[in-house]
């Protein structure tokens, strides 16, 4: 009985970990779109992609939402449109930004923003079982030792900073709660604490 409980919170996690991921994709392909799809050097790269079928976590996560075509070794999950991926995706996709993205946005404060945007899918996923982060978990069976309560409540932590960031026009750096949200996920700047 213990077990099946186990089975259907990390279903019901997996579920709002994919609907999660979908959102901060599509976020972020907001603001990466016009840059990339003019790009003339594409920094997606088929050995990143594979840490999809590698990470036995991330295949859970992207059995959720089937891409429309299959893993290619020459191009990886990249399609004539972007990523294939809905959810599933590996960290770094999330992390790397070039830095024509970064340059091109306004302010320090949106850089900032936009820095923790790109961690909130890797933040949730963190020092899951030891210093290892859940992708890296390769052995299935070890997914189980993972405490589904703080995987839980780090997916509530990524959720209230994307919360805060969607909820600003202009960003606000001097509500105390906005801060916190924010900071847990990417410490805050000094030239922007100050």
């Amino acid at each position: 009985m213990i077990l099946k409980e186990a089975r259907t919170e990390l279903h019901k996690i997996i579920n709002e970990y994919a609907d999660f991921e979908i959102i901060v994709r599509q976020r972020i392909a907001d603001i990466c779109a016009p840059h990339c799809a003019v790009c003339q050097r594409v920094c997606c790269r088929p050995e990143y992609c594979r840490e999809n079928i590698d990470s036995p976590f991330l295949n859970l996560i992207s059995a959720k939402s089937r891409p429309d075509r299959a893993f290619s070794d020459e191009r990886g999950w990249l399609a004539p449109t972007g990523c294939a991926l809905s959810a599933g995706r590996p960290p770094v996709c999330y992390q790397f930004n070039c830095n024509k993205i970064i340059d091109g946005l306004p302010t320090d404060q949106y850089r900032y923003l936009f820095k923790v945007l790109s961690n909130l899918v890797p933040y949730i996923g963190k020092r899951s079982l030891g210093t290892r982060h859940l992708v890296e978990i390769m052995d299935p069976a070890q997914l189980r030792k993972v405490s589904l309560k703080r995987f839980g409540r780090r997916l509530n932590e990524a959720r209230d900073a994307l919360h805060v960031i969607q909820s600003f026009k202009e960003p606000d750096f001097s509500k105390a709660s906005s801060l916190a949200a924010l900071s847990r996920v990417v410490p805050i700047p000094r030239i922007l604490a100050e």
